[in-house]
């Protein structure tokens, strides 16, 4: 049967319709939405909760467990010590004492000597796996855009003139690009790769999976992770969890080996948070006298 010609060119100029074709937003506009949802999230202050972290080293699995409370302002507070070593206390091996000795040439007609020191034992590792985790699981990586203060009204504000809108703007530190949708952990996300503009040593999420119907967080890749080496150079997987509503990091997992100084060695390495709440009937945990100490694990302060 011939058609009429304007049914015909109808026909050619429609685009074919697909049981894939896609109504997704785009990249930027999930993005900027999981941003404000993240910001808009109601976290107690302070919370209360228990940081577990488990390595492999050799054969051997080991695990460390500690009770910290995180506070809005940044502040984590946590015990000194791990439950293990409370119950077990470390106890350091060998003697601390450096061998000294002086080199010397020429020295019988005016030649120069040097005088040097070594020591003669290998340092000891910390009894903390990772270091003492002064880490909170309500960290953001960098997402949370900061609440912008009001600024003093120009004289074209001031005046009768109708708000027709507000405009917010973010300034870009990725370029964001979606990879498509997934279902991870039994919810249905979109699969984001973001690609830091600047400043990739701050800006270090490169996957980032988002719940297509609430755009809460489910699951992150970072490119390092905490402040100190080894932890800072290799990827993590972080997955996240809705307790009352509200989002928190579940957990942390090096995708490399951690290479430390001192011949250690963990093939694999976690950390996990649970026992959330937003009260407890402990004694309170004094802040840490030592609180800058190279041996603690601490996020970057951009999260």
């Amino acid at each position: 049967m011939r058609l009429p010609a304007a049914i015909a060119v109808s026909v050619m100029l429609c685009p074919a319709l697909t049981p894939n074709a896609s109504a997704d937003p785009n990249a930027y506009q999930i993005f900027d939405r999981t941003r404000r949802v993240l910001q808009a999230q109601p976290y107690p202050d302070p919370i209360f909760f228990r940081t577990t972290i488990r390595v492999s080293e050799g054969a051997r699995d080991e695990s460390e467990h500690f009770r910290a409370e995180a506070f809005s302002s940044g502040d984590v507070r946590i015990e000194g010590v791990s439950d293990e070593e409370a119950a077990a206390p470390h106890e350091s091996n060998g003697v601390d004492f450096k061998l000294a000795f002086s080199i010397g040439w020429n020295s019988g007609t005016g030649g120069q000597t040097a005088t040097a020191a070594q020591d003669v034992h290998r340092r000891e590792a910390s009894p903390d796996y990772l270091g003492v985790p002064l880490i909170s699981p309500s960290y953001a990586f960098g997402l949370s855009p900061e609440r912008e203060e009001a600024s003093e009204p120009s004289p074209l504000s001031a005046s009768n003139l109708p708000t027709i809108a507000t405009v917010t703007a973010i300034g870009r530190v990725y370029a964001v690009s979606l990879l498509g949708t997934e279902t991870v952990d039994g919810f249905y996300a979109y699969h984001l790769h973001l690609e830091p503009i600047s400043r990739p040593d701050r800006h270090r999420i490169r996957e980032l999976w988002v719940d297509a119907y609430t755009y809460q967080i489910v699951r992150l890749e970072t490119q390092g992770n905490f402040t100190a080496a080894p932890m800072s150079r290799v990827p993590w997987l972080v997955t996240f969890q809705d307790i009352d509503g509200t989002t928190y990091i579940k957990s942390e997992k090096a995708l490399a080996p951690l290479v430390f100084h001192h011949d250690r060695t963990f093939s694999d390495a976690s950390i996990t948070f649970d026992d959330i709440k937003a009260t407890d009937n402990a004694e309170p945990i004094l802040p840490a006298l030592d609180r800058d100490a190279d041996v603690n694990l601490r996020e970057p302060e951009n999260g």
